[in-house]
């Protein structure tokens, strides 16, 4: 029996609840699209130039959660219980070969030329699927009381500007990431990453440009995406609670690709009009022995693995998500909208998002390992109406960085110096601090420890973590500090203890003495 197809719930006040018909394609558009369509069928797909990589795999420090409030006034209730926080371990991208996708898409191997995407998320702990967050069916611990949200990002085409969430960026890692202590590196974010809510002006051209993350497909973590009767438990007691040790095979529309496209693309079978999201499924699994919870996608990547799902005949490329559905199909349609994008010289700044796949062969970017990815994840609120708390995120960032450039360094602690001289007077009282209006659903990146005030303490954590007498090293005399601060709360006098508040929750403890450990001992950072 067919099963409703669940509508996409998005958190409240989510603009995707009122798509706007001013972004729809005109009648234009009809007058070339058979032309066109015939040209690109006729296209041959080029292979790819290089090898099969192996699988891509990419690692987060362990005990490394930290919970950052977005919620206007931060007085907002959620489970603060640090085993609630969701914890990022690891994340591997590849191409996968199962044994019998009939049977179980999930049994199989990494192999060189599988014609499936594999991407796999390890987090600490058990997390369950989430509930929904929508004010009308506000259920986020529906199954279970540790929900996992967030988005992973998927830039397949390497294009940093193809590509991107124009309507709710405030939901992504661009967007957040500059809560978390720092500015990650590289071309891939200069220019886009938010140093505080201002930019979030709906204003597409203007910098920074947070609406051009350059993703062409996310894993959305998000309730809504399924209801009660596409969870299929593979292993537990069928109570619809998800616990130790049980496997849950998840049918519902998880992997989306970028909503930036919609309004130019000839995609259809989706929620709205050039929306690509097809159903699939996605593995939620927890491992007692490890004590960690595996989310796993397995996805075609071309129609004809799409049919090995199910014993059909492949069907040819038709831009429907509702039927076969596939990344290769889905990108041979960015490539043919975005040629008619040219044809018709469509001169809405937006329309660059997809302009550059006209260009693009959509066989280049069936390489998972190749793909570039974002993770941005954490936990509802307990109240409807506030968004979300985020906890984790990859690619990390070196806490102090706060111009994003060669690491933490003096122009860091500079750049927080003028930060404090340029607005310190603003409220009235001249005491070099700077306190944060409407903090935290506003932020700022030179608020180091994320406290709300941009001050002495944020100049004094532009150093190595760890490094509690600033000698420059962590060493034994550090450890000693620690033994001292151990108990320490925020309040009062902030130096040395705070510095050593690793898991930025206001006092130090046992966390912050893992964490600790674990910078003194291996070379990851944190």
């Amino acid at each position: 029996m067919d099963r409703a197809r669940p509508v996409e719930r998005w958190p409240i006040n989510h603009p995707r609840r009122a798509h706007r018909n001013a972004t729809r394609r005109g009648p234009g558009w009809l007058c070339v699209l058979v032309v066109i369509l015939a040209a690109a069928s006729a296209r041959p797909q080029r292979a790819a130039a290089y090898d099969p990589p192996p699988p891509a795999t990419y690692t987060d420090p362990d005990y490394d959660a930290v919970a950052r409030r977005t919620d206007a006034g931060g007085m907002a209730p959620y489970n603060t219980n640090p085993r609630h926080l969701v914890d990022f371990h690891s994340l591997t991208l590849g191409r996968w070969r199962p044994e019998d996708p009939q049977v179980d898409r999930f049994v199989g191997d990494y192999f060189p030329n599988g014609r499936y995407a594999s991407v796999e998320i390890v987090l600490g702990g058990l997390h369950n699927p989430p509930g929904d967050t929508d004010p009308g069916h506000f259920m986020p611990l529906a199954y279970g009381d540790n929900p996992v949200y967030g988005f992973v990002e998927l830039d397949v085409d390497n294009d940093n500007d193809t590509g991107g969430e124009v309507e709710a960026p405030q939901y992504r890692y661009p967007a957040n990431i500059a809560r978390f202590g720092g500015l990650p590196e590289g071309d891939a974010f200069e220019h886009r990453i938010a140093k505080s809510a201002d930019a979030f002006d709906g204003d597409f051209q203007t910098m920074p440009y947070v609406e051009r993350q350059g993703e062409e497909f996310h894993l959305a973590l998000l309730g809504g995406q399924f209801d009660a009767s596409g969870v299929d438990v593979v292993a537990g007691d069928a109570d619809l609670k998800f616990e130790a040790g049980e496997i849950w095979n998840i049918t519902g529309t998880w992997f989306h690709r970028a909503h930036g496209f919609e309004p130019y693309s000839l995609a259809s079978g989706g929620c709205v009009p050039g929306e690509y999201d097809p159903e699939c499924v996605l593995r939620f699994a927890h491992d007692i022995a490890t004590d960690t919870t595996t989310i796993t996608l397995v996805f075609p990547l071309n129609n004809a693995a799409a049919a090995d799902l199910t014993g059909e005949n492949p069907q040819p490329n038709n831009h429907d998500a509702s039927d076969q559905a596939s990344v290769l199909e889905a990108l041979q349609d960015l490539n043919t909208s975005a040629t008619l994008v040219f044809e018709l010289n469509i001169q809405d700044p937006q329309a660059l998002l997809i302009l550059d796949w006209k260009d693009h062969s959509p066989g280049d970017s069936l390489q998972p390992a190749n793909w570039r990815p974002t993770v941005l994840l954490g936990v509802p609120y307990s109240e409807p109406g506030h968004g979300f708390v985020w906890t984790d995120v990859w690619p990390n960032v070196l806490r102090g960085d706060v111009d994003g450039d060669d690491g933490v360094n003096a122009a860091d602690g500079h750049e927080i110096e003028d930060y404090i001289e340029d607005h310190d007077e603003e409220d009235g009282v001249k005491d070099e601090r700077v306190t944060i209006p409407l903090f935290p659903a506003n932020f700022c990146s030179r608020d180091v420890n994320q406290d709300g005030v941009v001050d002495a303490f944020d100049r004094a954590l532009v150093s190595t973590v760890g490094d509690v007498d600033q000698d420059g090293d962590v060493d034994l005399a550090d450890f000693a500090l620690l033994q001292a601060c151990l108990g320490w709360t925020a309040g009062g006098e902030a130096l040395p203890c705070g510095l050593l508040d690793l898991d930025a929750d206001g006092a130090v403890g046992p966390r912050d003495f893992t964490w600790w450990r674990n910078v003194m001992e291996g070379p990851e950072e944190h």
